[in-house]
């Protein structure tokens, strides 16, 4: 089917603020971020845009490129996922047996480390370019490694984690933003849920590795092995780099528009020639807003900026919360001391049973992302979300009735009756399904909704919001089940999920079926849950007219 497109005039592009004075420059600034375009009165989409994404096709190369990037994912999942096998394993080879506190401290080593790779590696991702950002994370991924495989104290494992930490909170910036930027629209969910996936499938990877090493190899080697294996995957990706493009917008940044045009002839291999120039043409009037960012406001000016203007403000606010909440539902304990927990539970391979958050999360993960363009993002949350409150509800009456004749702790060496065990694992795999289905995907999506010029510091600040909460949990967890006990620790945790229920019904638009750069006029007058689905009513709409004229 031939397309023909208009090219976008004077009239669709906005007007450059080089030789503006102050007020102008606000004026202009304001039309650039506010979103007034020329779309013709009454409409919320270009019928244009439309049009070229008929054109999407997902190409072999695409589909290489998507899993060469997702890999950074794997190398989150392994490197967050590791420690719960392997630290039980370390017995007193840094010198003496760890503590409760030392264990917390190591895990939680990663997490502080994460903070600082997504604020600087994200903050620098404009300037850097994604891919390159995606490469020093890979740096940090193997150095990291090495440093915890050949630590003798803890001071040495400790500084491991926080250099692999910083690997982690690039790969989990850049990651989805570089992969949300080449998408195609009608696909972009299942993309950046690739590199989702690939998070608990490297948590499912680490949690097997860490049980048959748990069964079959000497402890004061496998834990080392296990740590070491974290460069692998760092070194496949790092090799690959070479056939990766930088995404286009970065491209255009740099003021290389042939090479951005370029890359979208790669990633839309076979789209007529007008396709990709109007597809230039839409990056670049939302390049101009990012230019006008660095061009004329100061760093301080720009950090300001992102709070005091209301759509930047309620979109940061948005995906702050989905990162914040996704953590305070208390996954990651699972998670991170598998091993620990389950082995109280009296299970005789707790590492083994590590397999159960970690492969349920993958295996839901799988079927959400599969489903994520069709059903839509919030459509999901809204409704598979009630089975994580489920979920603890009967986890906490479990571990009520499980805990009731030791003090509501949890006492190493005592045996507790299979039946409530059972009923505790059938509680876990609810929370975990209803988990992968939502949350465990679901934040990664953050990028589709930040306007360009403040979408890699503001996936930036996202992440970090996902880092502060995980450390939240994770340093605290052994020392809440002392003094909460386990009911109090996973009531807790029920609190916030329904908070963030909350929160989702009333701050969480739909993005589904909207372009990357369209989504960015969602949140111009309030968090844009009706609006997002007017203009996907619109677009449909759209849509069926240009099939029934074909």
């Amino acid at each position: 089917m031939s397309t023909h497109l208009p090219a976008l005039g004077q009239d669709s592009v906005r007007p450059s603020t080089t030789e503006l004075g102050s007020e102008d420059k606000q004026e202009v600034y304001h039309q650039e971020v506010t979103g007034d375009s020329s779309l013709p009165h009454g409409h919320l989409v270009d019928e244009n845009l439309v049009r070229a994404e008929n054109e999407d096709k997902v190409t072999p190369y695409f589909v290489f490129l998507v899993s060469i990037a997702a890999v950074a994912g794997f190398l989150f999942g392994y490197d967050t996922g590791i420690v719960g096998s392997a630290l039980p394993m370390v017995g007193t080879d840094l010198g003496h047996a760890l503590s409760d506190n030392e264990k917390e401290i190591i895990t939680a080593g990663t997490t502080i480390g994460a903070l600082f790779g997504a604020l600087i590696l994200g903050s620098y991702a404009d300037k850097l370019g994604r891919k390159w950002a995606m490469a020093i994370a890979d740096f940090f991924f193997t150095a990291g490694a090495i440093i915890i495989a050949s630590s003798y104290s803890v001071a040495q494992m400790i500084v491991g984690r926080l250099v692999l930490g910083v690997g982690v909170g690039g790969a989990a910036v850049i990651g989805p933003l570089y992969i949300a930027e080449l998408a195609p629209t009608a696909v972009r969910g299942r993309c950046i849920g690739v590199n989702a996936f690939f998070i608990p499938f490297g948590q499912t990877i680490a949690s097997a590795l860490g049980a048959g090493f748990d069964a079959g190899v000497p402890y004061h080697i496998g834990w080392r092995v296990l740590f070491g294996l974290g460069v692998v995957p760092s070194i496949v990706q790092l090799c690959l780099m070479h056939w990766l493009p930088e995404s286009p917008r970065v491209l255009l940044l740099r003021g290389q528009p042939e090479k951005a045009k370029e890359t979208l002839r790669t990633v839309y291999k076979g789209a007529p020639e007008e396709v990709i120039d109007f597809k230039l043409k839409v990056i670049a009037q939302y390049v101009e807003a990012t230019t006008i960012m660095q061009r004329q406001f100061s760093v301080k000016e720009r950090a300001k900026k992102y709070w005091t203007h209301k759509p930047y403000r309620r979109a940061l606010i948005a995906v702050c919360g989905m990162q914040a909440f996704g953590q305070l539902t208390g996954y990651n304990t699972l998670l991170y001391y598998s091993g620990t927990i389950f082995g109280l539970l009296g299970l005789k391979n707790g590492a083994a049973a590590g397999l159960i958050p970690s492969g349920g999360n993958a295996l839901f993960l799988f079927i959400g992302m599969s489903l994520v363009d069709r059903v839509g993002r919030r459509k999901l949350m809204v409704n598979i979300y009630p089975g994580m409150i489920i979920g603890l509800v009967w986890a906490c009456i479990s571990f009520h009735f499980l805990a009731k004749s030791t003090g509501g702790q949890l006492i190493s060496g005592h045996e507790y009756p299979a039946a409530l065990v059972g009923s505790l694992l059938g509680a876990i795999l609810l929370f975990v399904a209803a988990y992968g289905l939502t949350y465990s995907h679901m934040i990664w999506y953050q990028s589709e909704f930040l306007a360009l010029e403040i979408r890699a510091v503001g996936s930036a600040i996202a992440t970090c919001f996902c880092w502060l909460a995980n450390l939240v949990v994770s340093v605290a967890y052994l020392t809440q089940l002392k003094s909460l006990g386990t009911v109090g620790t996973y009531g807790m945790y029920l609190g916030f999920i329904s908070i963030g229920y909350v929160f989702v019904y009333f701050c969480y638009p739909e993005t589904k079926g909207l372009s990357i750069d369209e989504t960015r006029s969602i949140f111009e007058d309030d968090f844009g849950v009706k609006k997002a689905a007017a203009m996907l009513k619109e677009k449909k709409e759209i849509a069926a007219q240009l099939h029934n004229q074909a």
